[in-house]
């Protein structure tokens, strides 16, 4: 169960990173200023987190199968 907690915050870090690399382009096509400024550090920590959350939850899944 807490693999799936990890899982979790994996993937809502990485669709904040998705968003924000969105919402940056958009706003580049339309003159406008960013609405979610992360800056290229802040972008980075939020995909190493999420990379960190993602590797913690598998190594926190039971194994499957027989073990030899």
């Amino acid at each position: 169960m807490p693999s799936r907690a990890c899982y979790a915050l994996a993937a809502l870090l990485m669709a904040l990173y998705v968003a924000a690399v969105g919402a940056g382009r958009l706003a580049v096509s339309a003159g406008t200023p960013n609405p979610l400024p992360l800056g290229d550090v802040g972008e980075f920590l939020v995909v190493l987190a999420s990379i960190a959350f993602f590797v913690t939850g598998i190594l926190l899944a039971p194994a499957r199968g027989r073990q030899p």
